[in-house]
């Protein structure tokens, strides 16, 4: 049946037929640059008038080489405007003549904004950050203190977004989702991924709350996408990084594409070594004593780990012609690494005396590799924004594991205690597919329509080997407690439908995505299995208001739902005891969250002094919210930790971002997110007001020299059974440019300055009070060099033309020979 349906859905979409241009008509195209640098203007707003009334004949933005495409206009005379944050507006009239099917608006110069003075050198910049209906873009070329680091270190930079000593992400203390490029990332889970992508290959980040129809639902927090860079002109292009911290840590990636014609060959290969140390401090009062009469415990761990990576993508775009394209890709990586763990554990009776002492010490090592092929297909057609996508992709992760534990106690009065000797071996095989199909059809002067359906198939097999050491036999043996192999598999299809328009001054996008998520999975150890299936409807709303007379300041509207589906590492019932007093386990019964999510932003930028303002209020409802809850076994006094549908969380917050030029060549942009949170549920009550605030300061000096500080707060975050303590952090960063176009770069960061990350939290329950606190390596030094050469010209492969052809013919046919029309509309 599936099978069918995508058949049905690609002959349908393959069946379109393309619109002729006819003689009063006619493809108009440009291209908008920095009138300072001569660099292309991306994403800038594109617009056609008409001059009787004003009113808006078609719109698009540029791409990022700062090419327009308009590609149906008929005959007459219009007014062509472009505007973008950071730069005055530009207008001039636009003549469209009969019987010539190809026309050149010519190469239009933006001036940046404000007084432009002789004496002066205007550096002119891509914007840090802008505002569109549905996400929020930072760029990613002015965080200077992610030089050298990977997608984890840009993501540092980004307001709203956390990243704990772990790398794990939240987006306002919510789970997210990873995309690469607009589609799911294909190395498993976000950590991974953006542990895998370089920096320097990052050419900005959307930040997307609320999420359209046309993502899929599953992350209560939204979608973080990370866009890659990508050159598409004739010519080559190369970019080599090499990168040393202290403590040992090494980095070095290279990337290179070259267009010849139709083809276009890109490839880029990465790899790096790091390690790092860490401790941490655990003190717990037990308020019901176990058997043993310990009312208090201790625990002091101390750990060193490293790791390493290398790997690499490797592709073709290929343009049949000026509507179809195809793109083919592979990429394979592997990840190795060990660690050491060393806990003292003490046991003390209500008194504070010692009861029992142990240590317990913990090694591992794991080798990861993974590989991703995916096929994308792209259609156009001469009716401006209409347009056919299909992708088809497929990962397979692997993993081992190897561990061994050893456990070793003493009495209080010195004598020897009980002694544990455990190795565990785990292999794991992730395999994903991603197939997805996406239509797009203008309506009317200023409609879209959106249709897509999305098919996501995931098999998991996982068998992890628990071994006890039997010191009466003097030989291992398989512990079918702590012991698990299991089979999960995951099957989601979904379906959407957007329609957008205007009225005047306002804009809106209505749509609904369907989804059925099949769950099922099976512990062949445990025997037990697990085999859900839940059917939702994901509705969401845009509005947004251009106020009259003013286009720089406008009010936007969102609602949305999104889920958070219980992963196969919580369903299935695990029992992983790498810490002998603080067991994880999984939980058979999770059911999925939902959330509605509503938002409401106000934006307004201010031309003479290039400020940015964004202001906004928020609410999210998520029922049956999925977090995890410490139980204390007053037998044992060991606490369990597991998945449980707790509570229902609701938050309710404001955030305010202000990018302000203080003085020519310096801005700081500050971000306040306050958040007002409460959970509730028949076993959990709590509530707590919290905000975070971020201040990024960006200097350009004279010679080419960035500087760039970057400090962060976050109070303490409301939890199910207490809080989360604050974070606060302060990196700096200082690029040095080089050379002809800045081919040449030297960064120098230190990370943590004052190395006060660490991750604390305090607990209580009818059971058991506890503190908790662990700190790793967080403060580094480092040295990055980038150097990048190329060339871009359009005759470079092409052979030598036997007659003399006008300037701006060449022009027009070598653009309409190696571009494909703009599909991003206003």
């Amino acid at each position: 049946m599936l099978k069918r349906l995508l058949l049905a859905a690609f002959m349908c979409c393959g069946s379109i037929a393309m619109a002729q241009t006819g003689n009063n008509s006619a493809k108009l195209v440009g291209k908008a640059l920095d009138a300072v640098t001569g660099k292309p203007v991306e994403y800038a707003s594109v617009v056609l008038l008409n001059p009787q009334d004003s009113s808006v004949v078609t719109g698009m933005y540029t791409q990022p080489d700062g090419d327009f495409t308009f590609n149906t206009v008929a005959a007459g005379t219009y007014v062509l405007r472009i505007t973008f944050m950071g730069y005055d507006k530009l207008v001039q009239a636009v003549k469209i003549i009969p019987n010539k099917p190809v026309q050149f608006a010519g190469t239009l110069r933006l001036q940046p904004a404000g007084k432009v003075l002789a004496t002066v050198e205007i550096k002119s910049e891509k914007p840090a950050f802008s505002m569109q209906i549905d996400r929020q873009v930072f760029d990613a070329a002015s965080m200077v203190t992610a030089e050298g680091g990977s997608g984890t270190d840009v993501l540092k930079n980004v307001p709203s977004v956390d990243v704990d000593i772990d790398d794990n992400i939240t987006l306002r203390g919510k789970s997210v989702t990873i995309y690469v490029d607009g589609k799911p990332s294909p190395f498993g889970d976000a950590k991974t991924a953006l542990q895998m992508i370089p920096a320097s290959t990052i050419d900005r980040v959307e930040i997307i709350n609320n999420p359209s129809a046309k993502f899929e639902a599953q992350g209560g927090g939204g979608i973080i996408n990370i866009v890659l860079k990508k050159d598409k002109a004739i010519g080559y292009n190369v970019m080599f990084n090499a990168g040393v911290a202290t403590r040992g840590q090494l980095n070095g990636n290279v990337n290179a594409s070259l267009r010849i014609r139709k083809f276009n060959f890109f490839a880029n290969y990465n790899g790096w070594y790091g390690s790092q140390t860490g401790y941490g401090y655990s003190n717990r009062q037990n308020l019901v004593t176990d058997t043993a009469g310990t009312a208090f415990f201790t625990q002091d761990s101390r750990n060193k780990n490293s790791n390493s990576g290398n790997g690499g993508r490797i592709g073709l775009d290929y343009y049949l012609n000026d509507y179809n394209t195809i793109t083919i890709s592979e990429g394979l990586n592997v990840n190795t690494g060990n660690s050491a763990d060393d806990i003292m554990l003490n046991y003390l009776d209500a008194h504070k005396s010692a009861l029992q002492t142990g240590e317990r010490h913990n090694t591992s090592n794991y080798r990861n590799p993974n590989n991703n092929t995916s096929l994308n297909f792209r259609h156009t057609t001469d009716k401006q924004n209409e347009e056919w996508t299909a992708y088809i992709s497929y990962s397979n992760n692997k993993g081992r594991n190897n561990s061994n534990y050893s456990t070793r106690y003493q009495n209080a009065d010195g004598t020897p205690g009980n002694a544990q000797l455990q190795r565990n071996l785990g292999i794991s095989q992730n395999q994903f597919w991603n197939i997805q199909t996406d239509y797009t059809t203008p309506v009317g002067k200023k409609g879209k329509f959106e249709t897509g359906a999305k098919v996501t198939l995931q098999n998991n097999n996982n068998d992890y080997d628990a071994q006890l050491f039997n010191f009466t036999t003097q030989q291992y043996e398989k512990s079918l407690d702590l012991s698990n192999t299991y089979y999960y598999q995951q099957d989601v299809y979904g379906g959407y439908m957007n329609f957008s328009n205007a009225f005047g001054n306002l804009g809106y996008q209505v749509g609904a995505r369907i989804e059925q998520a099949n769950l099922k999975g099976f512990s062949y150890t445990k025997d037990t299995s697990v085999n859900n299936r839940f059917l939702n409807v994901f509705p969401s709303v845009f509005l947004k208001y251009n106020l009259p007379r003013n286009e720089n300041q406008s009010l936007i509207f969102n609602y949305s739902t999104r889920i958070d589906r219980p992963g196969f590492d919580q369903l299935l019932p695990y029992i992983n005891n790498s810490d002998p007093q603080n067991i994880r386990a999984g939980n058979p019964d999770l059911k999925p969250s939902l959330t509605h999510k509503f938002e409401a932003n106000y934006s307004r930028y201010f031309p003479g002094t290039k400020d940015y303002l964004n202001t906004g209020v928020y609410y999210s409802q998520a029922n049956d919210d999925i977090d995890r809850i410490s139980l204390l076994d007053t037998t044992t006094g060991v606490t369990t930790t597991l998945p449980m549908n707790l509570a229902t969380d609701k938050d309710w917050g404001a955030n305010f971002t202000y990018n302000l030029h203080i003085i020519r060549g310096w801005n700081v942009t500050t971000n306040l997110n306050m958040e007002y949170s409460k959970l509730t549920g028949p076993s959990i009550s709590n509530e707590y007001v919290t905000y975070g605030v971020t201040v990024n300061s960006n200097v350009r000096l004279p010679a080419k020299i960035n500087l760039q500080v970057n400090g962060h707060y976050r109070s303490p975050r409301v939890a199910p059974q207490g809080t989360f303590k604050a974070m606060n952090g302060i990196d700096l960063g200082i690029r040095k440019e080089m050379l002809k176009n800045n081919a040449l770069a030297i960064a120098l960061n230190i990370s943590d300055v004052l190395n006060t990350q660490d991750y604390s939290s305090h607990y209580e329950t009818a059971a058991f009070i506890q503190d908790y606190t662990r700190k790793r390596t967080t403060r580094f030094i480092r040295l990055n060099i980038r150097y990048r050469f190329g060339k871009m010209d359009p005759d470079m492969f092409k052979k030598k033309k036997k007659q003399e052809v006008p300037e701006e013919d060449v022009d027009d046919k070598e653009k309409d020979k190696d571009k494909k029309p703009v599909d991003s509309t206003l």
